[in-house]
């Protein structure tokens, strides 16, 4: 019996795979795995982590489906907007490559309202009409009659609060049916994510005819009896070209709001839709590591659709990109067609730290405790791991045999907690950012030196071993054309950007015109940033061993760089034996760093695994010397050792091994 929870109101997503009890027991376990895989991924491809938990993706299996219910904060927008088109995605990617007896088409229903558990399981009117919308009628006959993966239904109640007057969800996509189903009888709406109903057929222009001309052809058609003959065919409406999109996590939900907008609004002189827009969001890292090698197939499972659009946060992204595709794939090409917006990087604190002319250096960003920098996951956060570099090291340059050791001061410096309301924290990061509602405690501050342009560039995705799409190429100029309008710029500075003339609009608190900017810019290795700081805030421990009171010292300010390192005392007479000691006690899972103030002669002693990484430091000379007990460490151990009589040098020495990016 689990744990009895309180009702909350949530956002239900219930599944049902089609013809599942058909299959044999080995095609219904691929079924089931293939829609995990296909729900974890669709979830995070939607920016909604899938976990197991009553606060978050909380799930409970249906042997042939399930229900999820998505966390509190989520935009229903995005739920019923996006999710649905990538679980398609995802389910097609499966189907692929599956046997046909393992392939998945699947009912789903979304629904809200408040549930609860008794710690037996999920009690709530939301639930219940989700799984009586997916066994209804009209949603199976839909599935059956048409092709596609997925048949998507919706409640009334929620087609009328959350899709009906928002473009994002596509309201002209949905029809409503009947239901009719146990307790539930009334109005619901269908939509196919994958296979929308067709467009309004094309009718020919009428020809204008004279009296005189048309007497002698009625003539001719009724001779042949041709007024009984149907009238031609209105053309179909052709299909409209896909144009994908990959966004910057930080501007996803408004591109995503233009693109809806683009896609209703693009249409040919009869009115039918010339492109459908589908917005994907990656991690930076990510994005940056799958087009520089040529987004192969094997990407489309982790990585979503071929971009045809890039739209990340900022230059060095796209740079690093073609860097890789010019040591690799040849094949793609990436094209800069200028700024969409802009978002200049700003420190955010609390107001009793503010400034009175809003200003700080960047000398003293040591003096805050900032929240946690995480360059692999956006552009905005490379931007930040750059600023600290530079704060720390004075240049983004990383080959200073100081680096590892003052990335590392500054990396525990940084909190993984929350900034509000805790008046000691704040926030690197973009000028958008700090706006959110869920840090309007904090105040802007700008640097005075100048801060770094997030100039979230547009760029085009061309592939040269394939033929030119003019069609697609034209509905991608016309997409830029389409973010850089009075409307498209309005909402980009609704959302919290700078619009391409460093606008901010209407907000408060923020400082007008273009900042300054660092000057002269160097644009930095983005991989090695990310290298660098990810090795610095690692959590890898260590364990000391310790001879002598110069090695007592050292050991202290190696101590608070890791503070909870283990330490280990030992003589000159215990040294052979200290790394068996120190796996004995501690594990074999740590690096051993083995501080000696006097020389010491190798002796016998035991000997323990051998991939234990042993670093040994000698305060003297020659303790590093092939018949010296280091010296038959660094024989026996992966590791490195070093005779470092300056302790300064011999500190920088040891962060640079469990803390350098190697």
């Amino acid at each position: 019996m689990g744990t009895p929870r309180p009702a909350v109101h949530r956002t239900i997503l219930a599944v049902d795979v089609s013809g599942f009890g058909a299959r044999g027991r080995t095609e219904q376990e691929a079924v089931r795995r293939g829609l995990y895989e296909a729900l974890v991924r669709a979830f995070a491809e939607c920016g909604i982590p899938w976990t197991d938990d009553w606060d978050g993706t909380y799930h409970e299996d249906r042997g042939d489906g399930l229900f999820v219910l998505v966390p509190h904060g989520v935009p229903n927008g995005r739920v019923v907007g996006s999710l649905p088109h990538v679980l398609a995605g995802q389910l097609r990617r499966h189907n692929k490559a599956a046997a046909e007896d393992a392939v998945i088409r699947l009912r789903a229903a979304i629904t809200s309202g408040e549930v609860s558990s008794d710690g037996n399981g999920v009690m709530g009117d939301g639930l219940v009409l989700a799984f009586r919308l997916l066994e209804s009628t009209a949603l199976r006959e839909e599935l059956r009659r048409r092709p596609g993966e997925l048949a998507l239904i919706v409640s009334d109640r929620f087609y009328r609060d959350v899709v009906r007057d928002d473009p994002v969800c596509d309201p002209d996509s949905y029809r409503e049916v009947a239901v009719d189903v146990k307790e539930v009888h009334g109005k619901a709406w269908i939509s196919r994510p994958d296979h929308p109903k067709p467009e309004p057929r094309r009718r020919l222009p009428r020809p204008r005819w004279s009296v005189v001309s048309l007497v002698p052809l009625l003539a001719v058609l009724l001779s042949c009896d041709a007024l009984a003959a149907r009238a031609p065919a209105a053309l179909p409406c052709p299909e409209p070209v896909q144009v994908n999109v990959l966004s910057s996590a930080e501007k996803a939900d408004v591109v995503r709001r233009l693109a809806a907008d683009f896609t209703d609004a693009y249409r040919d002189p009869t009115g039918c839709k010339r492109a459908r827009v589908h917005v994907t969001s990656r991690p930076s890292a990510a994005a940056v590591s799958a087009i520089g090698e040529g987004w192969t197939d094997n990407d489309l499972a982790a990585n979503g659709p071929e971009p045809h659009v890039w739209l990340p946060d900022v230059r060095w992204e796209p740079a690093e990109a073609q860097r890789l595709l010019h040591d690799g794939d040849g094949n793609v090409e990436l094209v800069h067609r200028g700024t969409v917006a802009h978002s200049p990087l700003v420190l955010g604190v609390a107001p009793n730290r503010a400034t009175a002319d809003g200003s700080f250096r960047w000398r003293d960003l040591g003096a805050f405790r900032l929240t946690a920098v995480d360059p692999a996951a956006s552009g905005a956060g490379l931007a930040a791991a750059v600023a600290v570099v530079r704060a720390e090291l004075g240049a983004t340059a990383l080959d200073d045999p100081t680096s590892a050791r003052r990335l590392r001061e500054a990396a525990l410096r940084t909190t993984a907690g929350p900034v509000c309301p805790d008046a000691t924290g704040a926030v690197l990061a973009s000028e958008k950012a700090v706006g959110r509602d869920e840090l309007r405690c904090l105040v802007p501050l700008y640097p005075v030196e100048g801060t770094i342009d997030l100039d979230h560039p547009f760029v085009e995705v061309r592939r040269a071993n394939r033929p030119p799409n003019e069609r697609r190429a034209a509905a991608v100029t016309a997409f830029l054309a389409h973010l850089l309008t009075d409307g498209g710029q309005a909402s980009f500075r609704s959302a919290g950007f700078r619009d391409v003339n460093w606008d901010p609009g209407l907000r408060e608190r923020v400082r007008r015109g273009k900042p300054p900017l660092l000057e002269p810019v160097v644009d930095p290795d983005p991989a090695a940033v990310r290298a660098a700081w990810r090795a610095a805030s690692g959590g890898k421990g260590v364990v000391l061993a310790v001879e002598g009171a110069p090695a007592r010292a050292l050991a202290d300010r190696i101590a608070a760089l890791a503070p909870d390192a283990p330490r280990l005392e030992f003589t000159p007479e215990t040294a052979a034996g200290v790394v068996a000691e120190a796996v004995r006690r501690h594990g074999s899972g740590r690096p051993v760093v083995v501080i000696a103030s006097t020389p010491t002669p190798a002796r016998p002693g035991p000997v323990v695994d051998g991939s234990i990484e042993v670093h040994g430091v000698g305060l003297v000379g020659g303790a590093c010397a092939a018949t010296s007990q280091l010296g038959a460490f660094d024989a026996a151990y992966p590791g490195d050792c070093t005779d470092a009589a300056d302790a300064e040098r011999a500190l920088d020495w040891v962060a640079d091994r469990l803390w350098g990016a190697r």
